[in-house]
């Protein structure tokens, strides 16, 4: 991926009319865009705001389908207005409201395993296994009310096996958790806890050798230098790397086992280039970037391209030079922890 630099942020709301609302990218100069997030009227309760619902629509062994919902409040215990509901308790009722309205319209799933992102997917909330039947149950139980409409980005596979991404609007009934039913609802969701998110790279870190890296790098090149304290890594797994700088920037590839310097052994890389515009390749769906912020309020860019392995970045920019930290099946939590640990590291 060396040499490829990449930006862009495009992110949708759920909004409460047929109108979508999207927001492109500011130039370079003028700062990083703020994604636009469209309020919805939630299950007629309240506003909230949400970021990204996707839906994986791929055929599983066991009939559960992904799906992903992102949004951008930082603290989900607030409150969600005047309902007394938490925007923690809206956000599990959207995603059981959607759940149910799939499992009835496709009738091809045991269920959805939600996987839950705050802070614009920077906190990880865990995920959340709703099968059909809980689904079903929950909106007999509560009843549904008044449709609203939703988009959905659904990733999917064409015929002939190759990816493809459609935004799609759907009209989905409301659970009815207002009025008398919202202690019932807080009781209900604070019994369905989510399961911790292990999937990808491990939650433990290892000190990355900053010093051994740094005198690689040291005198090299005229770039301040970002290098992290830690890294996300059991401390079973032995790293090797591959140091290059130059006047213009630096590159640091991690590699899973001593010596192997194919795809297979990446772990992720560490980079820095003076002048680098943000320029996303045609090729790039641009729904997979979106605005973040980084220690120290930092404005900061996540997007992920998947391959044969899927890749998550970070990019930002300071006095002129374009940083990045990749990591091979990495989660955006894991890159920005990274990231943010380099931050706070200060420059070098």
């Amino acid at each position: 991926m060396r040499g490829r630099w990449l930006f862009g942020a495009i992110v949708a709301g759920v909004v409460t009319a047929l109108t979508i609302l999207f927001v492109g990218v500011a130039p370079v100069g003028a700062g990083f865009a703020i994604a636009l997030l469209t309020p919805y009227s939630a299950l007629a309760r309240t506003e909230t705001q949400i970021t990204e619902i996707r839906w994986f629509n791929y055929t599983s062994q066991d009939s559960w389908q992904c799906a992903q919902f992102i949004v951008p409040d930082r603290n989900t215990t607030q409150s969600a207005g005047s309902s007394k509901l938490r925007l923690y308790d809206v956000h599990i009722a959207k995603m059981f409201e959607i759940s149910s309205f799939l499992c009835d319209r496709d009738r091809t799933s045991a269920g959805y395993n939600w996987s839950y992102g705050a802070d614009n997917g920077n906190i990880d909330m865990g995920i959340f296994k709703i099968s059909c039947n809980l689904a079903r149950a929950t909106a007999k139980t509560y009843g549904l009310g008044k449709p609203e409409i939703t988009v959905i980005r659904r990733n999917f596979d064409q015929k002939d096996g190759r990816p493809s991404l459609a935004v799609e609007k759907y009209s989905i009934p409301t659970l009815n958790v207002a009025k008398t039913r919202v202690v019932q609802w807080r009781n209900f969701v604070q019994k369905f806890p989510p399961i911790p998110n292990n999937s990808g790279t491990n939650q433990a870190n290892i000190r990355f050798p900053v010093s051994n890296i740094f005198q690689q790098i040291k005198g090299k090149t005229r770039v301040p230098v970002f290098l992290p304290i830690i890294l996300p890594l059991s401390d079973t797994q032995q790293l090797d790397f591959d140091v290059q700088a130059g006047s213009h920037g630096y590159i640091v590839g991690m590699y899973l086992g001593k010596g192997c310097r194919g795809g297979a052994c990446s772990f992720g890389t560490i980079e820095a280039k003076r002048d680098e515009p943000f320029s996303p390749p045609s090729q790039l769906p641009r729904d997979t970037y979106r605005s973040i912020e980084l220690a120290g309020g930092m404005r900061g860019i996540y997007f992920q391209t998947c391959g044969n392995y899927c890749i998550s970045y970070v990019e930002w920019q300071r006095l002129g030079v374009l940083y990045r930290v990749s990591l091979k099946n990495g989660r955006q939590s894991d890159v920005v922890r990274i990231v943010n640990s380099a931050l706070q590291a200060g420059p070098r």
